[in-house]
């Protein structure tokens, strides 16, 4: 019976071992146009975290106004430092949409205030509610994208 020598298997282990670097290094993972996408999910996700960690519930108080601004400028920012035409236009929608969002931050505030107790939701609370489920469709359609 014959037995190879060690250095082949030892040379055989070295060369997958370098072969599964190159793949997971170059291949493995998403393509460059999505680098932007995945900063701007990545800091979405943050900026909701940040909101939700201030623990307001109902309607956004004025002063929690800064945070959603923050929110919608930095996705407008991040936005245009997405290359590809076909996320671009879908990352500048996002931003679009919340920025509509935080613009009718303070209608909503004045439609809740003038509401008589018991009284239907204001139309606002309708259109607010719309838009936070444009913008979370979104934000899916780019993560299915670039995951």
């Amino acid at each position: 019976m014959h037995r190879r020598p060690r250095w082949v298997l030892t040379i055989t282990v070295v060369v997958i071992a370098i072969g599964v670097a190159i793949w997971s290094k170059f291949f493995d993972g998403p393509p460059e146009k999505c680098k932007p996408v995945i900063d701007f999910l990545d800091y979405s996700r943050s900026q909701a975290q940040k909101i939700d960690s201030k623990g307001g519930d109902g309607v956004p108080t004025v002063a929690e106004d800064t945070a959603y601004k923050d929110w919608a400028d930095g996705l407008a920012e991040r936005a245009q430092k997405v290359t590809d035409p076909g996320l671009a236009a879908q990352a500048t929608e996002v931003a679009q949409l919340a920025n509509q969002f935080v613009s009718g931050l303070p209608t909503l505030r004045a439609q809740t205030r003038a509401r008589a107790p018991g009284a239907p939701a204001p139309p606002q609370v309708y259109e607010m509610s719309l838009l936070n489920d444009r913008i979370v469709a979104k934000l899916g359609d780019l993560r299915k994208e670039c995951s």
